[in-house]
């Protein structure tokens, strides 16, 4: 028996859902890559590429250091939201408590890495650390405020970062001037965000009892685990290239990295010879393609 060919209806109903799907991934993770490219084409631009060069360099020192002391309490403060004001103060005040804590941590990192840095003849460098660190105290903040989120959040912040940077070029600020900028985008992000409120996403589970440093450890592990397996993939798919990059980021769109993390080590012994493994087989792989090439 032969099948029907499917309804006008049907395929419209499919149409919009690629649709919807296609504008979401360009909304969340195309144009924000974009602009993230622009930034940098701007920097290089502006400050050559040698400047432009310890600017990424400093920029990839502080998201670990920030991968390093985050921690992840919007989830649970957002599970507290309907508790009675009294647990809803208190869980408020914990989570401030809790990103205080891991803000000192950071600028005191940032500043022993700064001082490394400077004695080490990187002045530049040493320089530049401190200030793409202006916004820490900005994304602190966020981690305590549960209606400073946006599923446009990554497009919101690299479209800052690129104003920013347009505004450091046109003053000729050189790169102290990109360097602030950059730190600023997570200013002008949190601002952004406060001026459009949007309600917060809807929570499966509430909770009347406060919130606590254990619950924000845990939650913060599942997070992280999400987080490795998307920059691991991201590093593994780096072999083909703009397209590795594209690909890694419509996986992250589409929420394929959660659906691998179940099957991520879930040991630190495991995470350790994971990334060795995976970082291993990077490096090889482009020692390969250098010596095609050569």
């Amino acid at each position: 028996m032969n099948e029907q060919p499917p309804s006008r209806s049907k395929l419209r109903t499919r149409s919009r859902k690629v649709a919807r799907k296609a504008v979401h991934l360009t909304a969340r993770e195309y144009l924000p890559m974009a602009a993230a490219i622009a930034f940098w084409a701007v920097s290089a631009l502006a400050v050559g590429h040698a400047d432009a060069a310890r600017l990424l360099s400093a920029t990839v020192l502080l998201r670990a250091i920030v991968m390093l002391v985050d921690l992840s309490t919007v989830g649970p403060l957002r599970a507290r939201r309907d508790a009675p004001a009294a647990v809803w103060r208190k869980s408020r005040r914990n989570t401030f408590l809790m990103q205080g804590a891991g803000l000192a941590l950071a600028l005191a990192i940032v500043t022993l890495a700064s001082m490394a840095l400077f004695e080490a003849g990187q002045q530049a460098l040493a320089m530049a650390l401190p200030l793409v660190a202006n916004g820490l105290p900005a994304r602190a903040y966020r981690g305590a405020d549960i209606n400073a989120t946006s599923p446009y959040f990554r497009l919101i912040v690299s479209g800052s970062a690129l104003a920013a940077a347009l505004a450091a070029w046109a003053m000729g600020a050189g790169l102290p001037g990109l360097a602030v900028a950059y730190g600023l985008r997570e200013w002008i992000a949190t601002i952004v965000m406060k001026l459009i409120p949007r309600p917060p996403a809807e929570n499966e589970r509430q909770t009347d009892e406060p919130l606590r440093f254990a619950e924000v450890a845990r939650n913060t592990v599942v997070t992280s685990r999400r987080l490795l397996t998307y920059r691991l993939t991201k590093n593994i798919l780096t072999v083909f290239g703009p397209f590795g990059n594209f690909a890694a980021r419509t996986g992250r769109g589409l929420n394929w990295h959660s659906r691998l993390e179940p099957y991520m080590p879930h040991r630190r012994s495991g995470f350790i010879l994971f990334a060795l493994f995976t970082g291993g087989r990077r490096s090889g792989w482009s020692s390969g393609a250098a010596s095609r090439r050569r």
